[in-house]
Formats: structure tokens, C-alpha cells, sequence
């Protein structure tokens, strides 16, 4: 299937198909995303080329994305979430960085801290507290971080498998990663 900029919603609350929502800046591939109830941000971590760029969307309505800022370093197939004010992207093919956003604030990432691994594909969940990153290529460690503080994550487990590419869904501020 060849890369698109496409961005689609749905009305979780009724039943039909997606409608268009706008446009990504670029086709980079893979893009880690964090919500706020208000706006969307996306981490650009394509598998064709490492990026830096992040660009955001007001939820409530439709259109193109803007620009962010950028990550603190680049990086491919990292992982996104988020509590209801800051942004979280992490891990990735060659990177075991943490990076933090405000969400509501436009802005460059900070370095919050560093993971347990550096493994692509995984996926990750996250109430208002704390953020769980989990699996991925050829690992089944599951790790965690408070979201508010800023710090490196501690080990939470494991999962059975070495599971890549599956999702992660939230109920704290309605958002589904």
C-alpha cells in the first residue's frame, strides 16, 4: 500500500464509516499520536526516513495539520500517549528516548528520559497518571513512567508475547490510540 497524508474521524458515539478530516504536512509513514480533548499532535516517526517533525490538529474541527515543533532527536515506529495536558513519544528502531510535550502549547520536545530498550513496533496506553509502553520487535517488556514528573521508565512486566504493531486504547479523556 503506498504512503498517504490522509487523516479520517469517526463520531464514536454512531455507528458509520470514517469521513475525511484533513491532511498531514507529509507522507513520512508511521506517526505516534497524543491527544488532548481539544487537540491531536503527531510525532512523525516514519519507517521510510527518521523524522523530527511534529504538527498538530484542533479536534473539534476539521482541516490540515499544522506545525509543532520537533522531537529532540529523530527516530522510526516510536510509540505516542498522553495524559489530558502533556504528550509523550517514545522509544523507537534506534532510540530509547522519552520526549514530553505540552499539549496546548506549540513548541520543540523535551527530554523527559530514557526507556528500558530501544525496540520499534510497540504500543502503548495511558490514564491521566501514568503511561505504559508495551512489547514490540523481538521484545515482551512492558515499562512505565509517571506522565506529570519527568524521569526514566521502571520495569512493569512482561507481556506473553512478542507482539508488534497492535494498539493501545485509553477511557480517561475519551481517546483511542
Amino acid at each position: 500500500m503506498a504512503r498517504q497524508n490522509v487523516i479520517q474521524y469517526i463520531t464514536i458515539a454512531s455507528a458509520g464509516n470514517a469521513q475525511d478530516f484533513g491532511d498531514l504536512s507529509t507522507t513520512s509513514g508511521r506517526v505516534a499520536a497524543c491527544a488532548s480533548p481539544t487537540r491531536g499532535v503527531f510525532g512523525h516517526v516514519g519507517n521510510a526516513s527518521a523524522s523530527t517533525v511534529m504538527e498538530y490538529i484542533t479536534i473539534g474541527s476539521t482541516g490540515n495539520t499544522t506545525d509543532f515543533g520537533d522531537l529532540t532527536s529523530s527516530r522510526r515506529s516510536g510509540v505516542g500517549f498522553s495524559s489530558s495536558t502533556r504528550g509523550i513519544f517514545a522509544r523507537g528502531d534506534t532510540s530509547n528516548i522519552i520526549d514530553y510535550i505540552t499539549i496546548a502549547s506549540v513548541g520543540n520536545a523535551t527530554d523527559f528520559g530514557d526507556c528500558t530498550v530501544n525496540k520499534p513496533y510497540g504500543t502503548a496506553c495511558a490514564s491521566n497518571t501514568r503511561g505504559v509502553i508495551i512489547g514490540g520487535e523481538d521484545t515482551t517488556v512492558m515499562e512505565y513512567i509517571t506522565i506529570a514528573s519527568v524521569g526514566n521508565a521502571l520495569d512493569f512486566g512482561d507481556v506473553t508475547n512478542n507482539n508488534k504493531d497492535v494498539g493501545g486504547t485509553s477511557n480517561c479523556h475519551g481517546g483511542v490510540q
